[in-house]
């Protein structure tokens, strides 16, 4: 039941966005198909910047854990500033290169 309400939450505002660009900032309804094709490229990219991320710490963790001899957490990983910082890497990537084309 939870999900199914912050469902509708999310269509509800999609829909309430769609209409606010499409008569109040005048936007044409054509373009929504390829800026949801550029959203879901930069989700990609924010998926390989968090797979890199992961994998950075997780090395980093282990490195750190030969070269001390003593145990460090990889639990500092599983924050949510890591999903957070890895969507900003990709939302700064994908503006850089649309620009430079």
């Amino acid at each position: 039941m939870d999900s199914l309400f912050i469902l509708g939450i999310i269509a509800l505002t999609s829909l309430v966005a769609y209409f606010w660009g499409t008569r109040g900032f005048d936007l044409r309804r054509e373009r929504l198909t390829q800026a949801t094709i550029e959203v879901l490229e930069c989700l990609g990219l924010a998926v390989v910047f968090l797979v890199g991320n992961l994998a950075a710490g997780v090395a980093l963790t282990h490195g750190l854990r030969a070269l001390t001899g003593r145990f460090i957490s990889i639990y500092w990983l599983n924050d949510i500033s890591v999903l957070a910082l890895s969507l900003l890497q990709a939302l700064v990537l994908h503006s850089w290169l649309r620009r430079s084309n």
